[in-house]
C-alpha cells in the first residue's frame, strides 16, 4: 500500500470514529432522558440502571474522543511527513 492509499484509509478511519462518536453522544443523551423519565415515574430500578448506562456511555464517549484526537494528530503528521498535504502537480496559489 502506498502512502496516498494509507492516508485514504486513515481518513476513512477518522470518519468511522466520528460516526461512532455521534452514535455514542446519542446514547448518552437517551440514557440521560430515560433516567429523568424514570425519576418522574418513580421507577427506582430503571432510574438506577439508566444512571449506570449513562455513566458507561459517557466513559465510552470520552475514550472515543481521546482516540479520535490522537489519531487525527497521527494522521496529520503522516500527511505532512510524506508531503501529501500538497496538491499533486500544482504549485501553491498566491494571494
Amino acid at each position: 500500500m502506498d502512502n496516498r492509499e494509507k492516508l485514504k484509509k486513515m481518513d476513512r478511519a477518522l470518519r468511522l470514529m466520528e460516526d461512532l462518536k455521534q452514535s455514542q453522544v446519542a446514547m448518552v443523551e437517551k440514557s440521560s432522558k430515560l433516567q429523568l423519565d424514570a425519576m418522574e415515574f418513580n421507577f427506582s430500578e430503571m432510574e438506577k440502571n439508566m444512571g449506570d448506562l449513562f455513566s458507561r456511555y459517557n466513559e465510552s464517549l470520552e475514550l472515543i474522543e481521546t482516540e479520535l484526537e490522537r489519531f487525527e494528530i497521527k494522521r496529520n503528521q503522516f500527511e505532512m511527513k510524506n508531503g501529501l498535504d500538497k496538491e499533486e502537480g500544482l504549485s501553491p496559489k498566491e494571494d
